[in-house]
């Protein structure tokens, strides 16, 4: 094989690795489409020449010179297709690449007539070289005008970006040209001009500079999957394609020539090993480890799943549930229960079972029990409840040993993380083992101890979060219920006098029918108004248990504005209301809303103090499937530089001048809360103007859309009003 075969060659397997593992990773992706067909053209052409070369007769050495123009043809529209793409400039060019398709389509059927190749003759050294027919001129000038266009525009891609992507488009532009000089080397001689086409095996520098630019700067949007399978693809390529040559110079020495068939059944054999050696080297090893090593793969296969059940899994119930009614039966298990410590003493108690009630179980205090706890919190080991009676040193530990084995304990897993005896799981009989365990299952119990170890402590931090959380939320409604304390005392003095009033003249005027008429009804009304503010603040002060049901929001923000009204200084405030009727219903926690409300309501309240002010609430609904509350006063404003900071825990700008310090917990929990109901809560705050908050809440719907819609409304502005 002469080195023009061996050219045409390269440049065909290069062409296919780098087309092949790009388009296969993402087919419809259009810059994986228009490179791959480029490289189909790059590879058409390549083997295509390869095979001329090596032709020892006319009538094959045209047919194959007929085959590398189909590449040929076809290569300038798919390079300039493919660099639209990779600059991303296809719109407004369809018509270029619509019109180099169709010269293409006309081209292709004349290839096959001696108006495009007329013939093959020998030309300076070539037995065959072909002869250009009238229309090849054509064809020629099209193909570099396409070519310096392309290239022209990955250069001009090139200057006008920055960083790497300026670097990226230098690579493509210099592979570019490096490329097609070479590549024009093989035209000369059609026209009988004496210059070799030494450069043609410099086309293999463009696709390697892409399959080079794609592993550096992933510029296809390949992910680390088809990173990998790329690398590993090009590093299958270097070790099997040099053989290829090899075998071909074996067979030429053998039989003294080179049969194409064969050849051409070589390279097929040889992608099929290249392509699939990956994969057929992950298959046959798990084969032969389910064949040969089936326990070995089995307890593999449980450790994986096993992780995985765990992962995503946070509720402290749920993960103890899970880790027995994990275990047991995928070892064959009869029984299996899950011991928990206590946080304010040392007593554990079983939380979750399999094949066994907890309610028989003891509580085991490891209080008094050092050897014991000591010799669990090493958390390496799976211990054989008859072997620990041997380690145990003092009565307290050989205790609770006894109590294990007394409820029918093999083996006891100690879980442990940081050094922390998290909790333990105790295990009956292997049904499977004939109710031992042999030592291959005590290491596998060992091994998945380490998962179920870090699950749990992760649970349990996240309990310690929710009761954080929780206090922290009591902790604010209660300075909400301080403010309303005062409130609450000036509004139940009124109705209290005219019951006493009318308490202490009642005796006197029984006999004055429209006297006792007119005060009953007096004293009704205010008993109503007092059952109605007492019922109001139990409900908010009740306990915290979130319970998310259909709720009418304009009924939550009524029953705020109630509460708010009863305080002493809401007779500086104007309240103007706009509630949009027939507003689709929320799916959310009343009291948790209230708080929200409440604290922005207060929060307005004391911005607009002691000059007074305007307060706004509106409800709308935005979008399709959103509801709206906005808050709006006519206050002091935010300052500019805290506005991004006022949900932030701890954050506040009350001072110990004004009427109560702040805490600044109160708008980071409700910006929690409005989070957890799936919804958003912004702000907007122009200084001297005035304040408005915005909390947009999904409606009631199975599947809220995932995007929250802008807010609709416009900064308050008192000149305005």
């Amino acid at each position: 094989m002469n080195f023009y075969a061996f050219s045409g060659l390269l440049n065909g397997l290069a062409a296919t690795v780098s087309g092949l593992l790009v388009y296969a990773k993402n087919p419809g992706n259009p810059k994986h489409q228009a490179y791959g067909l480029y490289c189909l053209a790059a590879a058409t052409w390549g083997y295509g020449y390869w095979a001329w070369h090596l032709s020892s007769s006319h009538d094959l050495a045209l047919f194959f010179v007929r085959v590398l123009m189909v590449g040929a043809i076809f290569l300038p529209v798919t390079y300039l297709w493919h660099v639209l793409t990779l600059l991303e400039q296809v719109e407004g060019k369809e018509w270029l690449i619509r019109l180099g398709w169709s010269a293409c389509l006309v081209f292709f059927f004349l290839n096959f007539t001696p108006y495009f190749v007329a013939d093959v003759q020998p030309v300076h050294g070539f037995q065959f070289w072909p002869q250009p027919g009238p229309f090849f001129h054509i064809y020629l000038l099209g193909f570099s005008l396409y070519v310096i266009y392309g290239t022209w525009l990955l250069y001009q891609g090139a200057r006008t970006r920055t960083g790497t992507e300026r670097s990226r488009f230098s690579l493509l532009t210099i592979g570019s040209v490096i490329a097609y000089l070479g590549g024009m080397t093989s035209f000369p001689l059609w026209y009988g001009i004496d210059i070799p086409p030494n450069g043609t095996i410099l086309i293999t520098v463009y696709t390697s500079v892409v399959a080079y630019t794609l592993l550096r700067y992933r510029l296809l949007d390949l992910g680390t999957a088809v990173e990998r399978g790329i690398t590993n693809g090009l590093l299958l390529a270097l070790v099997a394609f040099p053989a290829f040559p090899v075998l071909l110079l074996g067979q030429n020495l053998y039989y003294g020539n080179t049969n194409i068939v064969y050849a051409f059944v070589e390279l097929g054999v040889l992608l099929i090993l290249v392509f699939g050696a990956t994969t057929l080297k992950d298959d046959a090893k798990i084969f032969i480890t389910k064949s040969l090593f089936a326990e070995r793969f089995t307890r593999h296969e449980m450790v994986v799943q096993f992780s995985k059940s765990l992962v995503s899994i946070l509720e402290l119930k749920d993960l103890t549930s899970t880790i027995v009614e994990s275990i047991c039966p995928t070892l064959g298990l009869q029984w299996g229960v899950l011991y928990l410590g206590s946080s304010s003493s040392q007593d554990y108690r079983p939380v979750s079972s399999f094949g066994k009630s907890t309610t028989d179980l003891p509580v085991l205090p490891l209080n008094k029990t050092p050897t014991l706890t000591e010799l669990w919190r090493q958390g390496t080991s799976c211990f054989v409840i008859h072997e620990l009676e041997r380690l145990t040193e003092n009565s307290e530990s050989q205790a609770v040993v006894a109590q294990l084995a007394l409820i029918g304990a093999e083996v006891c897993l100690p879980l442990v993380n940081k050094n922390r005896l998290l909790g333990f799981c105790v295990f009956g009989p292997n049904t499977k083992s004939g109710g031992g365990y042999t030592t291959q299952d005590l290491e596998l119990l060992a091994t998945l101890s380490q998962e179920a170890s870090v699950a749990l402590d992760n649970a349990l931090l996240y309990e310690e979060l929710k009761r954080s959380q929780s206090l922290v939320r009591r902790t604010d409604r209660l300075r909400s219920l301080e403010t309303m304390a005062g409130g609450l005392a000036h509004e139940i003095r009124n109705p209290l006098t005219s019951i006493k009033a009318f308490v202490d003249l009642a005796p006197e005027r029984k006999d004055d029918e429209q006297f006792l008429v007119r005060f009953s009804k007096v004293v009704k009304e205010d008993v109503f108004r007092i059952e109605r503010l007492t019922r109001e603040i139990l409900d908010y002060a009740k306990p915290m248990e979130p319970f998310l049901k259909e709720e009418d929001l304009n009924d939550i923000v009524e029953s705020c504005l109630y509460t708010l009204r009863i305080r002493p200084s809401h007779e500086l405030i104007v309240v103007e209301t706009d509630l949009t009727h027939g507003l689709p219903k929320v799916f959310a926690d009343r009291q948790q809303l209230k708080q929200v409300l409440l604290n922005l309501l207060f929060n307005a309240v004391e911005a607009m103090l002691p000059a007074g002010g305007v307060l706004t609430i509106r409800t709308r609904k935005i979008a399709s499937d959103w509801v709206q509350v906005e808050v709006q006063d006519t206050g002091k404003g935010i300052e500019p530089e805290d506005v991004e900071h006022i949900f932030d825990p701890f954050f506040t700008t009350k001072h110990l001048s004004q009427e109560h310090e702040g805490t600044g917990l109160g708008l980071a929990i409700a910006h929690q809360i409005i989070q957890e109901h799936r919804g958003r809560i912004e702000v907007q705050s122009v200084k001297g103007k005035g304040t408005a908050f915005f909390v947009n809440l999904p409606s009631s719907h199975p599947h809220p859309p995932p995007s929250i819609p802008p807010t609709q409304s416009v900064l308050p502005n008192p000149e305005h009003r």
